[in-house]
């Protein structure tokens, strides 16, 4: 449902597409503007693949995905940019009891969440929250140096922040993303 295959977009055997995919081009230009899917490729729902580029034999793209590049054969991609998080080896066939066995050991999920690949935007929240603890420790310690300074100065309370007030709140964010 929601699928859109530009004109030009060539999809091989065995294609997952999940639901609203988009095999769009970039131009209006005549002649090849839309992306080829090669065999065994799946596509996470709301995956958006723009361009006349070939996405590879067995490759994974995850769900929200924006590729605008070619996709080597046998690789995962997923985010805003879509860049490859994990490549297969390029000299290995693989049957496709082979491609199933990887498959089921690496855990793709087509929603883009693996069990080996964490969220990008989950991480970079994460690496904001210890930066901005380290920030407030280094504040506290300048405080206190200024109070010795300056006792007026330690006249100014800032609001406390408590705790009760963020439960939560930074999982349901995401969650969401």
């Amino acid at each position: 449902m929601g699928v859109v295959i530009g004109e030009t977009a060539e999809v091989g055997d065995d294609v997952t597409l999940y639901q609203g995919v988009t095999l769009g081009g970039t131009s209006w230009n005549k002649g090849k503007r839309h992306p080829t899917l090669e065999n065994n490729v799946i596509v996470g729902a709301g995956a958006k693949i723009l361009g006349p580029f070939t996405v590879g034999a067995g490759a994974k793209i995850g769900s929200n995905a924006v590729v605008t590049k070619a996709v080597p054969a046998g690789a995962t991609v997923v985010g805003i940019p879509g860049r490859i998080v994990k490549k297969a080896e390029e000299d290995q066939e693989m049957s496709e009891q082979q491609r199933q066995q990887m498959a089921d050991k690496v855990g793709f999920d087509a929603y883009g969440v693996t069990n080996e690949v964490s969220d990008p935007v989950a991480h970079a929240i994460g690496c904001l929250l210890d930066h901005l603890q380290a920030m407030d420790k280094r504040m506290d310690k300048m405080g206190r140096v200024l109070c010795e300074l300056r006792p007026e100065y330690c006249d100014e309370q800032l609001p406390e922040l408590k705790k009760e007030d963020f439960e939560g709140a930074v999982e349901e964010d995401i969650q969401r993303v």
